[in-house]
Parts: structure tokens; sequence; C-alpha cells
């Protein structure tokens, strides 16, 4: 797979911008609050930003896109028999990859779909299939209403927008954040995003975690040494 060149400028960058070292891969220690407080307002911007482009794109682009992060995956992730893998739901005009992870389970591998069983809180999984009967869960998201909570060994991270270091823009709830450092060294997670989301840096926060890679329609990502 090729790597990606860096690109995205800031829509509005924080205050305090000139202040911070984009290549650091996270702010040592607590964070100023007032830094905490720029940053937070920095993120809404970058993320509605980049929310309207991904919406703004047409429905075959998007699905062209989600087939070729489907084999850039196959590659990285290689045999996965016996695995279990965290998917999961599409929204807000997501890459939909609910295709390849039905072909994940044809190659062995057990799938899983995330479940916010508590607010502010780590989320758990349930395995995931057609015959899976689907409730609706928090944010009237469709998840499994049934069956063993399982650990996943890879999960894939949808991201609004990403960096150099791997670091992912959310939708600022912190849940994947909050269940990847419940999980520790137990799984791996690969961001999933459109080429065209990377920016110079998100102002990483000593909460946020970096992916493992994150892989788009022209490739993977891997984080870049310092």
């Amino acid at each position: 797979m090729t790597g990606e060149s860096g690109g995205g400028s800031y829509a509005s960058p924080p205050c305090f911008l000139h202040e911070l070292d984009p290549s650091q891969g996270g702010l040592a220690g607590e964070p100023d609050p007032v830094q905490a407080r720029d940053v937070a307002r920095w993120r809404k911007g970058e993320r509605m930003r980049l929310l309207a482009a991904r919406a703004a794109l047409p429905v075959a682009a998007r699905e062209a896109a989600a087939a070729a992060i489907g084999r850039h995956l196959d590659e990285a992730l290689g045999d996965v028999a016996g695995k279990v893998i965290s998917g999961y739901w599409p929204i807000k005009a997501e890459l939909d990859l609910r295709p390849w992870l039905l072909t994940q389970r044809l190659r062995g591998a057990s799938v899983v779909l995330p479940i916010v069983t508590e607010k502010a809180a780590p989320l758990h999984f349930r395995e995931w299939g057609p015959d899976v009967r689907m409730e609706r869960g928090f944010w009237n998201i469709l998840v499994p209403a049934e069956g063993a909570w399982l650990v996943p060994d890879m999960v894939i991270v949808p991201v609004v927008g990403f960096d150099a270091a791997c670091f992912r823009l959310g939708y600022g709830g912190g849940y994947f954040d909050r269940t990847l450092a419940a999980l520790g060294g137990a799984c791996t997670p690969y961001g999933i995003g459109l080429a065209e989301s990377r920016v110079p840096t998100i102002f990483p926060q000593p909460h946020d975690i970096a992916m493992r890679a994150v892989i788009t329609e022209n490739g993977m990502t891997k984080p870049e040494s310092k």
C-alpha cells in the first residue's frame, strides 16, 4: 500500500497555535484549562467543516472509497481467522464498511459492533451478522439486541479527521478513547476515513490515543516518526 502525503489547512486555528509543536505526539501532563478550551473550540469548527465536506460527496464516491479501503484493510490485517473484529454501523455519511465486514465472517473472523451501555463509559461489543436481531441504541444507532459480550482483537474506528501522527478527530464524545484506554494492548485500533480529511495536527491532548494506522481510499498512513 502507498503512504499518503500531508494535506489540509486550518479552518480556524486556536489562538495559541504558535505555542504548540505540531510534531508532538500529545501534550505531557495535565492540559492548561485555557488551552484545552481553545483546542475544543477549534476541534468543533474543524469537525463541522469536515463533516460538511464528507456529506457533500456523492454516494457513489463514498461507496468507491469504502471499497478501496476494504482492499487496503485486507492487506493490512492479513489472516483474520479466529480473530474478533469490531466494525461500526455507519451514520452521518460515514463510509459503509458493512459489506467488507461480512466478508471477514466468511474468512473466519467474528464481527462485533460497539454498544453504548452507559453514558461517558467505555463501549462494549456484541457479535453482528445478517441474522442478528437489531435494536435502536444510543443516538438511535442500530446495535445487536442480544448475545455474549466479546473483546475485539482489532477495532475499526471511523474518523472525522486525522493527522500525521494518526491521532483521530471524532465526534467529541470520547467513547473510543475511553474504550481503547480500558482495553490497553488487548486490541489494535485502525482509523478509517477519507484522504482529504487529513489535517496537519488535531492538537492531541493527554486523553487522545493514536491509531496503529489510518486507512483511506489512497492507502495506509502510519504515524510519522518523530
